[in-house]
């Protein structure tokens, strides 16, 4: 048999070790010649005959003959020698074949095909399934589970090579791409990144539009160098999650965040946000106080309660109606007044005026209480939960604690372009007609304003106001009053002073909830049917819940250059010759006909397809290599991992062995039989076992006591509690027999069931 190349030949060879059920290697390489051998050819001298084998996988080598020898004569390679013979057992089925190494797929494009579902956060069985449709059975895939694992891990580890640099390259590339995009890295003296900031162009633009309330809270374990991650978060005129920055940060101290907020600061073009809310973090506290000079610092209401939570419940089970009364003073739109004598009968009525957590809540009164924000506008936030819900949307979708940096940053990327794409449906299903429940004029013209979600709003707000009645007390001037029954107290207020003149445009109600939130109250609203206002004034509808919320700025406001020179957009090539690929490939594995016919079309294509140079996309800036970071000329180098103040052990302290807080120690340790506040999973006198090929050692596979599956209460010969192992190698089956039946004896007695366990005696 002749081939016109090598790779034929050795093709060829590969074809029928995959039919006869073999692994094949190639043995040995000469200008004339090539020899292609049994991957089982030869034997392993790795280990020393004396020396102890870490793994107890051992060696396949067992010195098999076959093989092939191929001859170069002219211009053509043949078979000069062929030794089919095997001294072991062939594995011709698929699924035993696609575990040897020689017959996994490996090529270039499938490689590049699974690198590219595992970089999207496909998980392992989804990816799977995937490459199992793609071969049409699971049988036919030439890689397994373990594969796919080894190779997330070795990508892993090539990302993090170089992994500030690629970061500085990625900014560069949106930089070029938009130069709107903002970025600064702070560093030290040695080059050592301490943190990091950035904003696309549309994070911008949307701060540009909604920079009334920013909330902004830190989260942790999103990336390999355990960086808090910080996001200043708003509200649109959908009432979704905006992002208007990203921040990594080293630590959290005062310093660092008035680092982050002074370059958002810069970022921003100096404008302030009207209200900032955070949790109870002073050095967060102090910062926000000398950076943002004109902005009101409200902290959160859920992490105060929440904070203390644990004294709360106890003074709730003591107390009985406290928790009503005092979530009702929190929640009830009182003023400031009615909310101090409300607190003050509540402490006194239960005897808790000296109760250091009431006592504390009470001196915060002034940055969380709503009842001090009644003329500020917060829009819908009354809390730091937008953030606490983007930063778990980050953490389950996006990133986790392997993320390094440049990828991190790439996937923020890609979380924005999927928000700006929950924002464009959004946009188009509040361009249909609003979905009214009566006829009143009014509902229709702000069914017309605003958009879907902001007129559920008041379409709730509507439903409110059908529980309150009103008296009119001039011909301005209203008094609206509950008319349900409910709890009352001798501080709430029973009735609200509207005011509605419609001749002189002003609507007020004495809640003050449209300067909080920007939205028509229930009070407000049933006086104005009960009035017949038709239509209300233009100010009192705020162009940020309308459908025309966006501006007109003077930058481009998407983040890159999504067409070629032609004026076609990349996603929708991508998105063509995708479905042409598919479409492909289902016709072509119908028939052999088909299959050697597409394949050779295939090939020939892509051939000619290499051979046209790319497009150069068009940018809408110089790139950037210039110093504008000011990063040129400093060797960057990554960041140490962070010790944050939510971290277990602070750097240089002891580490903490088994459960946390004071040892009672009125247990037994199952290994060393000590009372010293342990147990045998945690015992400092443990001896790690490693598994050595042909010895009962291996059976632990590198395990300490108390670390298998299925625990057991065995007993040794001291009386003390200890797992048996059932997993044992064939060549201590009679040894283990006569331990097991001593042991099954102890377990008789001790009236406990056996499980399985890690080692034996």
């Amino acid at each position: 048999m002749v081939f016109a190349t090598e790779e034929e030949g050795y093709a060829f060879y590969m074809q029928y070790a995959r039919a006869a059920g073999f692994g094949s290697k190639k043995h040995k390489n000469k200008a004339m010649s090539r020899v292609y051998a049994c991957s089982r050819q030869g034997s392993s001298e790795f280990y020393k005959e004396a020396e102890k084998r870490k793994r107890g996988k051992m060696s396949k080598r067992i010195g098999c003959m076959a093989s092939v020898k191929l001859k170069l004569r002219g211009k053509e390679w043949f078979y000069e020698r062929v030794e089919l013979e095997h001294n072991h057992t062939l594995n011709p089925d698929p699924c035993e074949v696609k575990h040897m190494r020689s017959h996994k797929n490996k090529h270039p494009v499938m490689m590049d095909y699974v690198d590219g579902l595992q970089h999207s956060g496909v998980s392992p069985n989804a990816t799977v399934n995937v490459l199992t449709e793609l071969h049409g059975d699971y049988g036919h895939m030439l890689m397994n589970a373990r594969d796919l694992e080894n190779r997330r891990a070795a990508n892993l580890r090539k990302e993090q090579v170089d992994d500030v640099k690629k970061l500085v390259t990625f900014f560069n590339e949106c930089r070029a791409q938009n130069p709107k995009f903002y970025s600064d890295i702070d560093y030290d003296s040695e080059g050592v990144v301490k943190n990091i900031f950035w904003s696309h162009a549309s994070c911008q633009a949307n701060y540009a539009e909604f920079k009334d309330v920013v909330t902004f809270d830190t989260t942790y374990r999103s990336n390999f160098y355990r960086m808090p991650l910080g996001m200043f978060v708003g509200s649109n005129h959908h009432l979704q999650n905006v992002i208007f920055g990203f921040a990594l940060v080293g630590d959290e101290t005062e310093e660092t965040f008035e680092w982050v907020f002074r370059t958002f600061q810069r970022c921003m073009e100096g404008k302030d946000p009207i209200c900032i809310l955070t949790d109870q973090d002073q050095a967060m506290a102090n910062a926000i106080r000398r950076v943002f000079l004109e902005t009101i610092h409200r902290l959160c209401r859920w992490h105060m309660l929440n904070k203390h939570t644990v004294e709360l419940n106890k003074l709730y089970y003591l107390h009985k109606g406290l928790e009503e009364k005092l979530l009702t003073a929190v929640n009830h739109p009182l003023t400031p007044l009615e909310f101090e004598n409300a607190w003050k009968e509540m402490v006194t009525e239960h005897g808790l005026q000296n109760d250091p957590t009431l006592r504390g809540l009470y001196e915060h009164r002034a940055s969380w209480i709503a009842a001090y924000f009644k003329g500020i506008f917060c829009g819908t936030m009354t809390s730091t939960q937008r953030s606490e819900s983007t930063n778990r949307m980050v953490k389950r979708y996006h990133v986790d604690k392997s993320t390094p940096l440049h990828m991190f940053a790439r996937r923020m990327y890609q979380m924005l372009q999927r928000r700006k794409d929950d924002e464009g449906l959004e946009t188009v299903y509040s361009q249909d007609p609003p979905d009214t429940k009566t006829n009143y004029h009014l509902e229709h013209q702000l069914g017309r304003i605003y958009t879907r979600a902001v007129f559920k709003k008041y379409q709730d707000a509507y439903f409110a106001a059908t529980s309150f009645r009103t008296k009119k007390v001039d011909t301005c001037n209203f008094l609206v009053y509950y008319g349900r029954e409910g709890p009352t107290f001798s501080w709430s207020q029973h009735e609200f002073k509207v005011v509605c003149n419609e001749e002189e445009e002003k609507y007020t109600c004495e809640c003050r909830g449209w300067e909080h939130t920007g939205l028509l109250c229930p009070h407000l609203i049933i006086v104005l049917i009960n009035e017949q206002i038709q239509k209300i004034p233009s100010q009192y509808v705020l162009r940020r819940y309308s459908r025309n919320a966006h501006i007109d700025l003077p930058y481009d406001r998407n983040d890159t250059v999504q067409t070629g020179p032609d004026g076609s957009s990349l996603s929708c090539r991508n998105s063509d010759l995708l479905s042409e690929a598919f479409s492909t490939v289902q016709a072509g594995r119908r028939s052999t006909v088909a299959y050697k016919r597409a394949m050779t079309v295939l090939k020939e294509l892509r051939k000619q397809l290499e051979e046209i140079p790319a497009d150069e996309m068009p940018v809408r800036g110089e790139p950037a290599t210039h110093d504008e970071d000011g990063h040129l000329g400093t060797v960057l180098k990554a960041p140490p991992k962070s010790k944050t103040k939510g971290s277990r052990t602070e750097a240089g302290a002891e580490q903490i062995i088994g459960a946390r807080g004071p040892k009672l120690c009125t247990r037994s340790c199952g290994n060393c039989g000590l009372f010293e506040g342990h147990n045998a999973a945690t015992c400092t006198r443990r001896q790690q076992t490693f598994a050595v090929g042909g010895s009962s050692a291996g059976k632990g596979r590198g395990r300490g006591r108390g670390r298998g599956r299925g625990r057991g209460r065995g007993r040794n010969e001291k009386g003390k509690g200890v797992m048996r192992a059932r997993r044992r190698l064939l060549d201590d089956v009679e040894e283990e027999d006569e331990d097991e039946d001593e042991q099954e004896k102890d377990y008789e007695a001790a009236s406990e069931t056996s499980c399985e366990s890690d080692d034996s005696d």
